[in-house]
């Protein structure tokens, strides 16, 4: 393709107009012989002469604006009027939960996050980046070189982009801390040892390897969820303390390591309500006190988080929590992808418009995107793009509705919404609704559900659920063809071919042992699980490519010792099985326990029993692993 150039523009913006032009599927390159660009205080596209002037307030709306170029060109409208979109409109990108960017995706996202109109990127890093003079420090975690991080910084920058590192400084470093080097200077083993000088020494290197790396002078140092502050090595360092003393201590002592080293940092709030709340973070009434208010660093910008609210009256309460404080506070909801290996974009739709419609109420227009891998970081890193383009429809346009979001998704991704969005369709299950609070996840606590102890037997439909995994394979197997997205699909439709087979596998067993049909037993043990352990098979190469295609190759490993570890099950069971049928033994042991359900619930018949579930470690088995 000729290089184009646009006198309007400069050399870095022309260099990023060239660089993004091929990846817009909805944009005609000779419309850009008609087109200007022009610094103004709004951001618009508007038809004067024959041409098209596009007027933008910050740098990277000029590439939102090429996307929407063709569909402005071939409307009847002369002006297309846009905000200015929100103070902050950040994507947080979980980089720590196994699943790392390799640069293809990186930069893949970028040009998404620019298209869409993202100004910011977050790289949650807890300890994935090398890190000078601690050799252990992300080992074998597929932690981002330097060259890596500032190759991305560069080309980030070159669409106006900012990325904002987000690390931790507190609690949420059990990978890091295990290894020689760090271990000595542990609280707990989840958490730092406030107090400690090596501590801050640690910290203030991570402080000025971030400053050495990016261009932003912002930082995200977390400090969440330190649930066991105090309670480990603090206690017999230095005695008892209260939580807030603890905490508003190494808070002022970071604070000022960041602002030595000429950092902006900014924290997840939710550890001041905890500690008033006797561990809640969302509560329907009650206030901090004045003093501990009063205690927080002015100079820290407070995140209040918050994925799960359908409730309004609580999340506008929060919202009100945090305005009380003197610090600048940020809003981060949840794109959600993080409850195995299908995302919930309808549910983060939902949420997501009930608590934008309150931010904006209250003008809150510092908004990130977060999209977390726990547990294993399954799910693809592209599978939340439509709950990414609701934000930034939120902060841009008059119109968030679905079939604006339709026409979006063509002109960022080249593919429908509804096509994205049947991503979903592994958890959609038959009366599977928007649950208060949290979506369910069946379509990963079914797959990993043990064949003979079944443990989640009780959240499911054995009936229905067979019939609807085998609709949906078809379904997201329509869509394989697609260019960009067809990998993801492929994944999802072979896990749903397992499911179809697996789902209630266990309950057919128990009820044809208890029945004594051995016939049964029988085909189930030598025709198919057989043909199960193909179809797994099948789903393990589908979801490696697609592993491989987004991420780095450090922490497939876990996935292959999940997958391995259920195809192994897979075996044994038929095996014992057949060792039944022969009379080698009298009884399989598993199966003459009681059936209970996981979450203690006692459901009454005919009520959804689909549940959430996603520690794969309980999932899978009682015993040790």
């Amino acid at each position: 393709m000729q290089y184009i150039t646009i006198k309007s523009l400069d050399e870095k913006q022309n260099q990023a107009l060239n660089e993004i032009l091929p990846y817009i599927p909805s944009l005609d390159a000779s419309l850009l012989d008609k087109v200007s660009f022009e610094r103004s205080e709004s951001f618009s596209l508007a038809k004067k002469e024959g041409n098209v002037v596009i007027s933008y307030a910050k740098e990277h709306q000029i590439y939102r604006a090429l996307s929407l170029l063709s569909g402005f060109v071939n409307s009847d409208a002369d002006v297309l009027d846009q905000k200015k979109g929100y103070g902050l409109l950040c994507y947080m990108a979980d980089m720590s939960r196994n699943a790392v960017y390799n640069m293809p995706s990186a930069k893949r996202m970028i040009r998404y996050l620019a298209m869409m109109g993202y100004d910011s990127l977050m790289l949650y890093t807890e300890d994935t980046f090398e890190l000078p003079g601690y050799p252990y420090f992300g080992h074998m975690r597929g932690a981002f070189s330097k060259e890596e991080l500032k190759e991305i910084d560069d080309y980030a920058f070159m669409f106006g982009i900012e990325v904002i590192p987000c690390i931790q400084t507190l609690a949420h470093l059990s990978t890091a801390i295990r290894w020689p080097g760090l271990a000595q200077f542990s609280d707990t083993p989840d958490i730092l040892l406030v107090g400690h000088e090596k501590t801050y020494k640690f910290i203030k290197d991570m402080f000025e390897y971030c400053k050495e790396v990016f261009r932003s002078r912002r930082i995200n140092i977390g400090m969440d969820e330190a649930h066991m502050l105090g309670r480990g090595n603090y206690t017999d360092k230095f005695g008892y303390e209260p939580k807030p003393d603890i905490m508003i201590k190494h808070l002022d002592k970071v604070v000022e390591i960041a602002d030595e080293v000429g950092l902006a940092p900014m924290i997840w709030s939710d550890m001041f309500f905890r500690m008033a709340f006797n561990g809640a973070y969302r509560v329907r009434e009650g206030e901090i006190a004045q003093d501990i208010i009063d205690r927080v660093p002015e100079k820290l910008t407070l995140i209040y988080w918050d994925y799960y609210s359908l409730d309004k009256q609580i999340f506008t309460h929060m919202v009100d929590c945090h305005l009380k404080f003197k610090n600048p506070i940020m809003f981060a909801g949840g794109a959600w992808k993080w409850y195995g290996f299908a995302p919930h974009n309808k549910f983060s739709l939902v949420s997501t418009e009930l608590q934008l419609d309150v931010c904006e109420e209250k003008g809150l227009d510092n908004v990130i995107v977060t999209a977390w891998g726990d547990n294993g970081g399954e799910c693809s890193q592209f599978s939340v793009l439509p709950s990414m383009l609701y934000y930034a429809e939120r902060a841009y346009a008059a119109d968030a509705s679905e079939a604006t979001l339709d026409v979006r998704c063509n002109e960022c991704f080249g593919i429908g919404f509804d096509a994205l969005m049947t991503m979903d369709d592994p958890n959609n299950l038959e009366g599977v609704g928007i649950q208060l609070g949290n979506p369910v996840n069946p379509s990963r606590y079914q797959l990993f559900n043990d064949p003979l102890e079944g443990l989640m037997d009780v959240h499911g439909n054995p009936e229905s659920d067979p019939v609807y995994y085998a609709k949906a394979a078809e379904k997201l197997a329509s869509l394989t063809d697609n260019k960009d997205f067809g990998y993801i699909f492929d994944t999802l439709a072979k896990l749903c071919v397992v499911l179809k087979s697996k789902c209630n596998l266990s309950i057919r067993i128990r009820e044809a042992y208890k029945a004594g049909d051995k016939v049964t037993l029988s085909a189930i043990a030598n025709e198919e699980i057989p043909a199960l352990a193909i179809k797994l098979d099948n789903f393990l190469a589908a979801f490696r490519k697609q592993w491989y295609k987004e991420n780095k190759t450090f922490g497939f490993g876990t996935q292959e010792i999940r997958i391995g570890g259920l195809r192994a099950r897979l075996v044994s069971t038929a095996d014992r099985l057949n060792a039944y049928l022969n009379g080698d033994i009298d009884v399989i042991e598993e199966l003459e326990k009681p059936v209970l359900s996981f979450n203690g619930r006692q459901y009454k018949e005919g009520e959804v029993t689909y549940t959430r579930q996603m520690k794969w470690n309980e999932n899978a088995a009682v015993g040790i692993l």
